[in-house]
């Protein structure tokens, strides 16, 4: 006997595991709350009839996140039972290693775009968004900051050169995640609570871009190319280097917070400014490309829905376009 239950249903538990994690004072509420959302999500991975990769990927993140919520109670364990110095040093270790593996950190990444490249594009942005929201809360707990360090550096550094040769929407979103991960805990390292700022901001953008993407039907950039309409490749364009963190749009509100926290360790903010440009050049590439190549307009390629308004994209875009302003005089 099959039960169906309702997709809201399982958004609820999703939402409800983040907020018992958040708002949890016992680290064995923390990692229920983990179990929760992990449970609930699976079952709103698995789309077969519009998606044949999503049994695929649901089984790769429940392989991964299972690992890495035993590593995550045994952490919390070896916590408890050893008191010692060296005994919190090793389980901080330990429950770093496995924090960022659930959130897709180098060098424990090699899962999460392969995850992305089977969901659809709702799932992919509750992936790219609500599922970073515990393990980040929870990592702000157990810093080690040398130890985060390398891993945030070397975050930002992979995905940004993993990202050059892609020709899949998901993977590039994937890879620029990564990325911007390293931003993240590298502000978080700074004892800083703008990490929060940038990470919402990241939200928006990622937001406005999966919604672009599934309005258009868009799932490989060879699709952009035979776009017929210069305005929705003008507005996927936008958004994609307004995440890239190109000035004046949104995204570089974020990472100019961050270069002005940095200051401190210079030598950690030129690493992540470079690999920041490495992301904006092959971002820039493929805008020039789409823009400037021509191809025969195939019909199997693009499936647009005309009943989808564009109304909604012009003014997300106009968003990320504006946005800085007024985001700028709150956060600075």
């Amino acid at each position: 006997m099959v039960l169906y239950f309702p997709p809201f249903i399982y958004t609820f538990f999703v939402l409800l595991g983040t907020i018992i994690t958040i708002s949890s004072n016992s680290m064995f509420g923390m990692w229920m709350g983990l179990e929760i959302n992990l449970m609930a999500f699976i079952p709103m991975m698995i789309n077969s009839e519009f998606n044949k990769k999503s049994t695929e990927a649901a089984i790769k993140y429940f392989l991964i996140q299972a690992l890495a919520s035993a590593m995550v109670i045994f952490g919390m364990m070896t916590f408890f039972m050893f008191n010692s110095l060296f005994s919190s040093a090793a389980s901080k270790v330990f429950m770093s290693i496995a924090l960022c593996t659930k959130l897709g950190m180098a060098p424990f990444h090699f899962w999460f775009p392969e995850v992305l490249e089977g969901l659809t594009w709702i799932n992919a942005m509750i992936l790219l968004t609500w599922q970073k929201i515990s393990p980040l809360i929870i990592l702000s707990f157990f810093l080690l900051n040398k130890f985060i360090l390398i891993l945030a550096v070397s975050s930002a550094v992979l995905g940004a050169i993993s990202g050059i040769n892609q020709t899949s929407v998901r993977k590039i979103l994937a890879f620029s995640s990564i990325s911007h991960l390293g931003w993240i805990t590298t502000i978080m390292i700074a004892n800083s609570s703008l990490w929060v700022n940038y990470f919402l901001i990241y939200v928006m953008i990622s937001f406005i871009l999966c919604l672009s993407f599934w309005t258009l039907n868009l799932n490989y950039f060879s699709q952009l190319i035979t776009m017929k309409d210069l305005s929705k490749k003008f507005m996927v364009f936008i958004n994609l280097l307004s995440l890239g963190g190109l000035p004046p749009l949104l995204g570089f509100l974020p990472k100019w917070m961050a270069i002005y926290i940095l200051k401190w360790k210079f030598s950690v903010l030129t690493v992540l400014i470079f690999s920041s440009l490495i992301t904006l050049f092959f971002y820039t590439r493929l805008c020039f490309s789409t823009f400037s190549l021509h191809v025969q307009n195939n019909l199997w390629l693009i499936k647009e829905n005309n009943k989808k308004k564009s109304i909604i994209l012009s003014t997300l875009m106009l968003f990320s376009v504006l946005g800085i302003l007024p985001l700028s005089l709150i956060f600075l």
